[in-house]
């Protein structure tokens, strides 16, 4: 029998919190969208969204990766990049198989919130370098955006994804310029120094 504990056989990370070759783990889900997010990136009368927080690669992170001070708006990772990438494994019932080793950058531009429909995922109760984890064992959760279905043309079936911090760089990957765009770049972002290894100074 291979499920002990929170994990299976499909899923490739392992312990606490679950890590994969020296990284840190996370699940992920789709989404698509059409409001400005809640990091503000879209005009500023409305809630439309830019159109390249529409088709993009950007993520609505949980709560307390967002901001670990529960704020819904402007949080502390806003305009921030993770790089995501696929350990081969994925959370039984809920995606599919994924190749290994397939990195993608993506902007933080939203808020999956501790809320209905999202308390399974994105319930963590702590920051992302804790042990906090949600229903499925992981400390971290990406909703990726889809609006253009740039996740389905990855062939990216929720997958399991370790994720480290880095520079805004990447294939359709927003860039700084185009964040500043965004109400939120505005608001006194905190400043976190960029390393690797998913971890913060």
């Amino acid at each position: 029998i291979c499920a002990i504990g929170y994990v299976s056989c499909e899923q490739r990370c392992h312990g606490s919190p679950r890590m994969y070759n020296g990284k840190r783990c996370a699940s992920t889900t789709r989404y698509n969208d059409y409001h400005k997010g809640a990091c503000g990136c879209g005009p500023a009368s409305g809630d439309s969204q830019f159109s390249w927080n529409h088709d993009h690669f950007v993520t609505a992170p949980n709560q307390m990766f967002f901001d670990e001070g529960n704020s819904g708006w402007c949080g502390q990772r806003c305009g921030k990049c993770v790089k995501l990438t696929t350990t081969g494994g994925y959370v039984p019932g809920q995606g599919g198989p994924t190749p290994a080793g397939m990195s993608r950058v993506f902007m933080v531009t939203n808020l999956c919130p501790n809320v209905y429909p999202n308390q399974n995922w994105c319930n963590q109760g702590t920051g992302p370098n804790g042990n906090g984890h949600n229903d499925f064992g992981y400390v971290a959760h990406f909703d990726l955006e889809n609006g253009a279905s740039q996740i389905s043309h990855l062939g990216w079936n929720n997958p399991e994804v370790t994720w480290e911090i880095v520079g805004c760089h990447g294939s359709n990957t927003p860039t700084d310029g185009m964040y500043q765009q965004c109400q939120c770049a505005h608001h006194g972002k905190r400043s976190l120094n960029e390393t690797t290894n998913g971890s913060e100074n």
